[in-house]
């Protein structure tokens, strides 16, 4: 271990951003903003993304496994909805619950 520490991007704004195969392999993305955004092949693996905002985000081909969280996310209207993301089976029973488009 390189002693590297965890991203943090609490309350980050990454509104209509490119992060094609972005990797937030076990980030903090509390409250973060991702409104729009493209996300295909993005890694959210064992991610914190608890109240983020993924609106109309596309989400084509992202990943999330381990103990990553969306819980109080906003996944309204969001492409390829986390619905059809990897993910354990509660956060996909949670999720497809507040599903919106």
């Amino acid at each position: 271990m390189s002693g590297a520490t965890d991203p943090i991007l609490r309350q980050a704004n990454f509104k209509g951003a490119m992060l094609l195969g972005a990797s937030f392999f076990d980030a903090d993305l509390t409250g973060a903003d991702l409104l729009d955004a493209d996300l295909r092949g993005t890694d959210f693996s064992l991610a914190n993304v608890t109240k983020v905002n993924l609106s109309i985000a596309d989400l084509e081909g992202a990943l999330a496994t381990g103990n990553t969280s969306f819980k109080g996310s906003n996944i309204t209207g969001a492409v390829e909805t986390t619905c059809d993301v990897p993910l354990r089976d509660d956060q996909r029973e949670y999720l497809c619950k507040v599903a919106d488009g």
